[in-house]
């Protein structure tokens, strides 16, 4: 009779993984990339059910030999957020707590690379900017062109325009110059809410944004 093939690619039974072979894994996974300790006790609980003394003994030899340190963790962590996803201060700080890190670890972590922060929001900022810009520019001009629009009929004595149509045009007009003026309000509100949902907070935000928007009414 023809023996059937061995599918290697199924799961082992949990009765072949030892908490030995549990922690390679772990260990083979650190050498690729950080881990915290949160991160490693849910996957070794993952792989089988394991008693809490085992997985805490694990830990502890894992920390033993610098296999997973949370102050490593966070510092790595920061960084490729900061860089790869441009995440700010608020969001990685809430990251690294979902990730078991104490809070005074966080926090030294995200503090070293204060002046990362600082390049990375004003990068995020500049290249925003030029983004809502465009939008705010094309409705600016629709407005100065409805505006100019208005105002020839006001100055067009052969229209005969009534006082009382006049008054409206006048309010018209007048409400089509606030649109315009309050451009770069706008800008600095798109611009705040934006970088507040990157997890930035108002602290980092407005050391930028006067440096920023320098100049920004005279475009409009």
């Amino acid at each position: 009779m023809r023996k059937k093939a061995i599918d290697f690619s199924q799961k082992k039974s949990e009765s072949l993984i030892t908490i030995d072979s549990a922690k390679a894994r772990i260990m083979a996974a650190c050498a690729c990339r950080e881990m915290s300790e949160k991160q490693a006790h849910e996957k070794l609980c993952a792989f089988a059910s394991f008693s809490e003394k085992q997985v805490s003994d694990a830990i502890e030899q894992l920390k033993k030999d610098k296999y997973i340190d949370n102050a490593r963790f966070a510092t790595a962590f920061t960084r490729d957020k900061l860089r790869f996803l441009h995440w700010g201060p608020d969001k990685i700080l809430k990251g690294l707590k979902d990730a078991g890190v104490e809070d005074v670890v966080a926090e030294e972590a995200i503090a070293a690379e204060e002046e990362l922060v600082n390049k990375i929001l004003f990068e995020i900022l500049e290249k925003k900017k030029v983004e809502i810009s465009k939008k705010i520019s094309r409705k600016t001009e629709q407005y100065k062109e409805q505006a100019e629009e208005l105002s020839n009929r006001l100055s067009n004595k052969e229209d005969n325009v009534s006082p009382k149509e006049r008054a409206t045009l006048c309010r018209k007009i007048y409400a089509l110059g606030a649109k315009i003026r309050s451009a770069s309000a706008q800008m600095r509100a798109e611009l705040i809410a934006y970088a507040v949902r990157k997890g930035f907070n108002i602290r980092y935000i407005h050391a930028h944004l006067d440096e920023l928007l320098q100049g920004i009414d005279d475009n409009y």
